[in-house]
C-alpha cells in the first residue's frame, strides 16, 4: 500500500488524455435488457411468411393498446407469475419485451413498477421473510423491470456524470495492479484488492521500457510500453494493446491470442515470442510459462505486434 502511494500522482497525466469508450443509448440498452444476443427480433422489422403479415400486425396493435391498460397489464404479468411453468428466464424476458414497450411511456411504467414492487413487499411481508432478501434475488418480473429501468434512466447520467471518473478508477486500479507481477494462471497478483488474491512469496523482478511498433502504421513513431521482466508473453501483448489502442473501445481492438510478438534484435535478427514453444521449461509435471526474463530480453528492446 505504502509502495502505491508514493507514485499515485503519475496515472492522471496518462488517463487524462484517453477517450472513454461509452456506448450508444441503444446498444446499452441491448445489453442490459437481452445480454448476449447481438440480433435480437425487437431490433428488426416484423417479418411474417405467407399472407398473415397484416393479421400479426393487426394483433400486435391491439395487444399494444392493452399493455397500455394498466389493469390488464397488472393481470396479466401476475397470471404469468402464477404458471409453474414459467421460469426464471422466462420472468427476464418477459420483464425486458415490457420495458422495450413501454420505454416510451415511462411515467406509466414507473406507476405500474410501483404497483408491482408494492404487491412483492407485502408478499414478503406474508410469508415473514428477511427484508434483507427482498430484491436481492431478482425472481419475479418486477424485480427485472426494476432493473431494466435504472438502466433507461442512468444511461445520461453515466454519459454525463459518473462515467468518467468510474473509467478513470478502473484505468488506476488496472494501472497499479499492473506494476507489480500478476499470476498468468491463478490471477493472484502482487498489488491486489483482494487479501484471497495476494501472491504472498516474494518475487524477484525488474520494470522495463520496451520500444513498440504500431501493427497499422509501422512507420509512426515507436510507442514506449512499461512492462515487468516477469510478465508472461500474453501479458506482455495485452499491456503493448493497451497501449497502442488506449483510445479504442475494447471491443474494437485485435484481440492478445490473435497477435503475435515479435522481438526485432537489429535489422535481421527477429524472434517470434510465445508462451509456449520448445525453449520451455518443464519441471517435473509443470511447465513454466515463457516469460521476458526466460528470453533475456532487455530495456529498450524493440517489438512488434502483427
Amino acid at each position: 500500500f505504502a509502495e502505491l502511494q508514493t507514485d499515485i500522482n503519475e496515472l492522471t497525466s496518462d488517463l487524462d488524455r484517453s477517450g472513454i469508450p461509452y456506448l450508444d443509448y441503444r446498444t446499452y440498452a441491448m445489453r442490459v435488457l437481452f445480454p448476449g444476443i447481438e440480433d435480437h427480433p425487437v431490433l428488426r422489422e416484423l417479418e411474417v411468411q405467407g399472407n398473415g403479415q397484416q393479421h400479426v400486425e393487426k394483433a400486435l396493435k391491439l395487444f399494444a393498446q392493452l399493455i397500455n391498460n394498466k389493469v390488464f397489464l397488472l393481470t396479466f404479468i401476475r397470471t404469468l407469475e402464477l404458471q409453474r411453468s414459467f421460469s426464471m428466464r422466462d420472468r427476464g424476458n418477459v420483464a425486458s419485451l415490457i420495458m422495450t414497450g413501454l420505454q416510451g411511456r415511462l411515467e406509466y411504467a414507473t406507476d405500474v413498477l410501483k404497483q408491482l414492487l408494492s404487491d412483492l413487499i407485502e408478499k414478503n411481508l406474508e410469508n415473514k421473510n428477511h427484508p434483507k432478501l427482498l430484491l436481492r434475488r431478482t425472481e419475479s418480473v418486477a424485480e427485472k423491470m426494476l432493473t431494466n429501468w435504472f438502466a433507461f434512466l442512468l444511461h445520461k447520467f453515466l454519459k454525463e456524470c459518473a462515467g468518467e471518473p468510474l473509467f478513470m478508477l478502473y484505468c488506476a486500479i488496472k494501472q497499479q495492479m499492473e506494476k507489480g507481477p500478476i499470476d498468468a494462471i491463478t490471477g493472484e497478483a502482487r498489488y491486489s484488492l483482494s487479501e484471497d488474491k495476494l501472491i504472498r512469496q516474494q518475487i524477484e523482478y525488474k520494470t522495463l521500457i520496451l520500444n513498440c511498433v504500431n501493427p497499422d502504421n509501422e512507420n509512426s513513431p515507436e510507442i514506449p510500453v512499461k512492462v515487468l521482466n516477469c510478465d508472461t508473453i500474453t501479458q506482455v501483448k495485452e499491456k503493448i494493446l493497451d497501449a497502442v489502442y488506449k483510445n479504442v473501445p475494447y471491443s474494437q481492438r485485435p484481440r492478445a491470442v490473435d497477435m503475435d510478438l515479435e522481438w526485432r534484435q537489429g535489422r535481421i535478427a527477429r524472434v517470434v515470442l510465445q508462451d509456449e514453444d520448445i525453449t520451455t521449461k518443464i519441471e517435473g509435471d509443470w511447465k513454466r510459462l515463457n516469460t521476458l526474463m526466460h528470453y533475456q530480453v532487455r530495456a529498450g528492446a524493440l517489438h512488434h505486434d502483427f
